[in-house]
């Protein structure tokens, strides 16, 4: 194997630069002479056989090249700091966790409460699904919680939870007295869908209809806290992943309109690296499944 070009130092001035946008912004977060910052991306760009950045008059803008390296760049840092910890750490098995955003409150609590009592040191971080799958890839997470995505060799998959899309209102909604709801009775009401997949702006486009009021729109929002925020606040008719709606169901926050037609359902599974099974956390892990399922479930 052949020695790398890529120094550790490179990685975190070209971080920098990209987390802050700046050469200036870079060198104060480093603190660092804002020259040195400046021949320390030339060099890397010398190495690399490619431009990294441009400047223009907002700042320092990343090209193609870049944008691929500040990726790298981000996951092997994580790498480096998940090394030196996991080293130093004497009888207990470390374990990085991520997930998306959206299914961090349902896992993460259930998680670490499962764990709790074992010489299991668990580290949970927010990743979105391809995020969550590169980290697994690269080691610098040991598992994840993703939502349906086509997965690459070497990865192992545990079923979670099928959590089915449904439509909430607050309690005194108007359309919570109606037993026999339809789609077209939503017509008068301002609905908001979860956008987890293509899938969510089929359903957001079949709540389109000419008979729909100019006043009530149809809204795409990228994580269904927001969504729920807007039905309990603003009268909105939440169409969200029951494991997003289960706690403000319990405390009778919200009510389900147990609206027909909606036959989407958000699968979630459990990844890490193939034979990763033997390591004592990732077998606690998989045993905390069933916890974790009741987190996605109404009751």
């Amino acid at each position: 194997m052949g020695r790398p070009l890529i120094e550790t130092m490179d990685l975190v001035v070209f971080d920098a630069v990209a987390r802050t946008g700046s050469f200036g912004r870079a060198a104060v977060d480093l603190q660092l002479a804002q020259p040195s910052i400046s021949a320390r991306v030339a060099a890397l760009e010398r190495k690399l056989g490619a431009r990294l950045v441009t400047r223009g008059p907002r700042g320092t803008l990343l090209t193609p090249a870049g944008e691929r390296l500040a990726d790298y760049a981000r996951r092997c840092l994580d790498l480096l700091l998940e090394t030196q910890t996991a080293v130093g750490t004497q009888g207990i098995d470390r374990i990085v966790v991520a997930a998306p955003a959206s299914l961090g409150p349902p896992v993460f609590p259930a998680l670490l409460q499962a764990l709790a009592g074992h010489p299991i040191d668990v580290v949970c971080r927010v990743a979105h699904s391809s995020e969550a799958i590169a980290a697994v890839l690269d080691g610098s997470a040991h598992a994840a919680f993703v939502l349906r995505r086509a997965l690459p060799p070497g990865l192992e998959a545990m079923l979670v939870a099928a959590s089915p899309i449904v439509a909430v209102a607050a309690p005194r909604h108007r359309l919570t007295a109606n037993a026999d709801l339809r789609p077209a009775d939503l017509a008068g009401t301002p609905i908001v869908v979860h956008n987890w997949s293509e899938d969510a702006q089929d359903l957001a486009n079949a709540f389109t209809s000419p008979r729909r009021d100019a006043g009530c729109p149809v809204r795409l929002v990228g994580t269904p806290d927001i969504a729920v925020d807007l039905a309990l606040r603003l009268q909105y008719v939440a169409v969200i992943p029951l494991y997003a709606a289960v706690p403000a169901l319990r405390a009778g926050w919200l009510r389900d309109l147990r609206l027909p037609g909606l036959h989407w359902e958000q699968q979630i599974r459990l990844i890490h690296r193939a034979n990763d099974d033997r390591r004592p956390g990732i077998r606690r892990l998989r045993a905390a499944i069933p916890a974790i399922l009741a987190e996605f479930t109404e009751h």
